[in-house]
């Protein structure tokens, strides 16, 4: 089938697409709207030029702003690929195809048809996009995305304990262990490499630390991450997704976001003190101890393969040695296990050298199986062991994340710190004994408010308010850290809040005993401690010590 009919003048079907705003559809009409042919030339002559047409507020191609508001059919001719009706793509389309020239039509093109869809995405079309469209007529393309990207990711002040306090211990450690692997630039923190093994031993494990991290709140994108950092469903339409090695972060907290690394990474440490931790954080950091463990002498064996010029691992292989250092993990620390993935690909090079027809697989087949054995014969006689390696000897740096947990949080040699040992870190790290003193010298809640109910002399008039306010701005007296009082302040200034809710619909003297009932809320959510009475019995000896604390005192 010829792509073209006889030269004539150009017979343009235009169809509307009635999803587009309206003021899409006079730019396609427009896009399309021909005087004639050149009398000379054979050229068309449009009745505006592309500069004429309002079009860069939807697309920066003319062409794909007319496409998303119609369909323009060039009837008589056919399509080059498909034979079909010739669909046109742009103007210069309809040029090529009076000149006889082979054109295809916009189903086989579709990278017009994809544009104009996000051209016509309702995230392209919401509210806070069209407001950075309107810089039509005040900049460029990359302004306006600027101002997209200002209005999505603001510089805000965040309360830092909070966000700590709710964050998981994988957030707490992935903000930590990026800040360490990637350091700071103006205290913006990139190039963050995910795939490089800097910030955990694999990638799978850098994105898990990275992304708990960015849900918690403790990572945070900067307004002044170029706009290629971006995923864009549009031209000036933001998508979802961001390039980590193109972003920059910032962490959260109060002023310019430059100066507050050095402040969050002081209160990140001291939530990452085992002794504030909870079971459950313990537990998981026992896994996640042992996971490190693992990553770190599979990541050794693998690079030790290629020291000796053997082909990366399989799929299969990767199975075998991760179950194998799993293991391993439970048994030795990592200086021993390099030690045994050392002496393995040592021996599986040896065996490749020796047999000259040995398939490489093969040989790392043989060598997953001598780390097998160096495992099970180190686990059935201790006494075979070896000095474990040294980080030097290793020749390859341990990752952030490893170097953080062992040597910050456990105090503890990474390369030869025994499961013992960690277990010994883990298990005495909460000072229960300490903790259990001083909860019991904390009275019962139903004594508390029993004395409340019998003395109101000493909190009516507002003075039950009162010295929750003082509360609020005190240092606590800690007796031992993650005891009940560590946390007085804070739940002041919720009860603060509770009293000032009820108080003018219940008075002054409910208000005070309802709040006091309410503290009981912080002991159910405060593992192991009862901060709510705590501050309780703070309130009530500060009550008892100034009696005549009035709620008009400065």
């Amino acid at each position: 089938m010829p792509y073209a009919a006889a030269p004539s003048e150009p017979n343009i079907r235009l169809e509307i697409n009635a999803y587009a705003p309206a003021a899409l559809q006079d730019v396609g009409i427009a896009y399309w709207r021909l005087e004639g042919l050149d009398p000379e030339t054979g050229e068309p002559v449009w009745e505006q030029s592309i500069s004429a047409l309002p079009y860069r507020m939807w697309s920066g191609g003319a062409h794909y702003a007319a496409a998303a508001a119609v369909a323009a059919t060039l009837l008589g001719y056919w399509c080059a690929s498909c034979s079909g009706e010739l669909v046109l793509t742009s103007r210069q389309a309809l040029t090529d195809a009076l000149f006889g020239k082979a054109v295809e039509c916009r189903r086989c093109n579709t990278r017009v048809d994809d544009q104009a869809s996000g051209i016509l995405n309702p995230r392209a079309l919401n509210g806070n996009t069209q407001r950075a469209l309107e810089v039509r007529g005040q900049g460029t393309i990359e302004q306006a995305r600027r101002e997209v990207i200002a209005e999505r990711y603001p510089v805000e002040s965040q309360d830092q304990e909070q966000l700590l306090a709710e964050a998981s211990l994988h957030a707490k450690l992935g903000a930590l262990s990026v800040i360490h692997a990637v350091g700071d630039t103006g205290g913006l923190i990139y190039p963050i490499e995910i795939n490089d093994q800097t910030i955990a031993p694999n990638s799978s494990l850098s994105k898990d630390l990275f992304i708990a991290a960015w849900d918690a709140g403790l990572l945070q994108v900067h307004p002044t991450s170029p706009t290629t950092a971006f995923a864009w469903d549009s031209d000036t339409a933001l998508g979802e997704g961001f390039y980590t090695n193109r972003t920059r972060f910032f962490v959260p907290g109060d002023g310019p976001a430059e100066s507050r690394l050095d402040g969050f990474v002081d209160v990140l440490l001291a939530h990452l003190d085992p002794a504030r931790m909870l079971p459950p954080e313990r537990t998981e950091l026992t896994e996640l101890t042992q996971r490190l463990i693992a990553e770190e002498a599979g990541r050794y064996f693998v690079r030790m393969l290629g020291e000796h010029n053997l082909p990366a691992v399989t799929e299969t292989h990767e199975e075998t040695l991760r179950a194998a250092t799993v293991r391993g993990a439970e048994l030795f620390p990592i200086g021993h296990l390099d030690r045994m993935a050392w002496g393995a690909t040592r021996d599986a090079a040896g065996a490749y050298r020796r047999n000259s027809g040995m398939p490489e697989a093969n040989a790392i087949t043989y060598g997953l199986k001598q780390f097998e054995r160096w495992i099970q014969g180190a686990s059935d006689n201790p006494r075979v062991l070896s000095e474990p390696f040294s980080e030097d000897e290793r020749n390859l740096p341990l990752s952030s994340a490893t170097g953080i947990v062992f040597r910050t949080i456990l105090g503890l040699d990474p390369m030869s710190a025994s499961p013992r040992e960690i277990t010994e870190a883990l298990t005495g790290a909460r000072g229960a004994e300490p903790r259990n003193d001083c909860d019991a010298g904390i009275p019962d809640h139903h004594e508390l408010m029993e004395w409340l109910r019998t003395s109101p002399g000493y909190w009516d008039d507002g003075k039950f308010r009162k010295a929750l306010g003082l509360l609020e701005d005190s240092d606590p007296q800690v007796c031992t850290p993650g005891c009940a009082h560590e946390r007085i302040a804070r739940v002041a200034q919720e009860c603060g809040r509770v009293y000032d809710r009820i108080v003018s619909s219940v008075g002054e003297t409910d208000a005070a005993i309802l709040t006091a009932e309410a503290t009981a809320v912080a002991n159910a959510l405060d593992d192991e401690v009862r901060s709510g009475d705590a501050l309780l019995t703070t309130v009530i000896r500060t009550l008892q010590a100034r009696p005549s604390l009035a709620s008009n005192e400065p």
